[in-house]
């Protein structure tokens, strides 16, 4: 009878391969883990943008989408009844959203702090019923650690557009 089973040389050589194999797939395997996590927090966000202007169109009223002091700490859909951008206590709140860990999202322009429709669908600044100056400008979504992103820009009319963005572009985005 012929014993079977691994002598320890051929054991240690398996372990060594099985390390140097995880040592190379694991970064990589991050990596991914990473963009799947920009992509959601992308279609999340852009999204909320859509549902602010169908719900503005759809009730010809002012929606508003404002973050609390930064976009990826969260934010709140609301019908704006005072045209400021600011949800007040007798504002009815449409939806909100909590944080996104591992995720930076920066505005520019007017973006930094909300985003309001009127009931045309365009963007614009708070003021009036269908006051105000348009809202354009665009929206970085980057992980936090770096890596490749997204831009959203929002066009005059209320429309968003999405493009890729490479690790170095996130990189330049997020300095200050």
């Amino acid at each position: 009878m012929h014993a079977r089973g691994l002598s320890l040389l051929e054991l240690l050589i398996t372990l060594s391969i099985l390390s140097i194999l995880m040592a190379v797939a694991i970064p990589s395997f991050n990596r991914q883990i990473e963009a799947n996590q920009t992509r959601a927090a992308t279609e999340q966000f852009l999204q909320a943008i859509q549902l602010t202007r169908n719900k503005a169109i759809t009730t010809n009223r002012r929606v508003t989408m404002r973050n609390p002091g930064r976009w990826d700490a969260g934010w709140e859909i609301f019908y704006d009844k005072d045209f400021d951008g600011v949800r007040d206590a007798d504002e009815k709140a449409i939806t909100s959203s909590g944080a996104l860990d591992g995720i930076e999202i920066s505005a520019n322009g007017q973006l930094t702090s909300y985003v309001s429709f009127i009931g045309s669908g365009q963007g614009r600044t708070a003021g009036t019923l269908n006051g105000g100056s348009l809202g354009i400008g665009s929206f970085t979504i980057c992980p936090a650690n770096g890596g490749d992103g997204y831009k959203l820009l929002l066009a005059g009319g209320g429309r968003l557009r999405q493009e890729k963005l490479s690790a170095e572009d996130c990189q330049d985005s997020n300095s200050p």
